[in-house]
């Protein structure tokens, strides 16, 4: 699991990140995507979320990162984008 300091993101964004993993939405690209305040972006695969694997890969291809739940990946920072 990766760590961060704690969500900058309003409530309203993060209530968005929760539904949106819950519910995932069909996007062209097949992907969910993410945004950090210093990480830059990534995404999930719809594959990856709907086999309960929250794994978010990079899109400069640095890290990937690795979390419990949302609320783990909502206090390292991450929110849908």
């Amino acid at each position: 699991m990766t760590t961060h300091p704690t969500s900058t993101w309003s409530e309203s964004l993060q209530q968005q990140t929760r539904q949106a993993i819950a519910q995932l939405p069909v996007t062209p690209d097949g992907y969910l995507h993410f945004k950090h305040p210093t990480l830059s972006y990534a995404y999930a695969t719809i594959d990856d979320l709907m086999h309960d694997r929250l794994l978010l890969r990079s899109k400069t291809g640095s890290n990937d990162h690795r979390f419990d739940d949302v609320d783990a990946l909502l206090q390292a920072g991450w929110a849908v984008d």
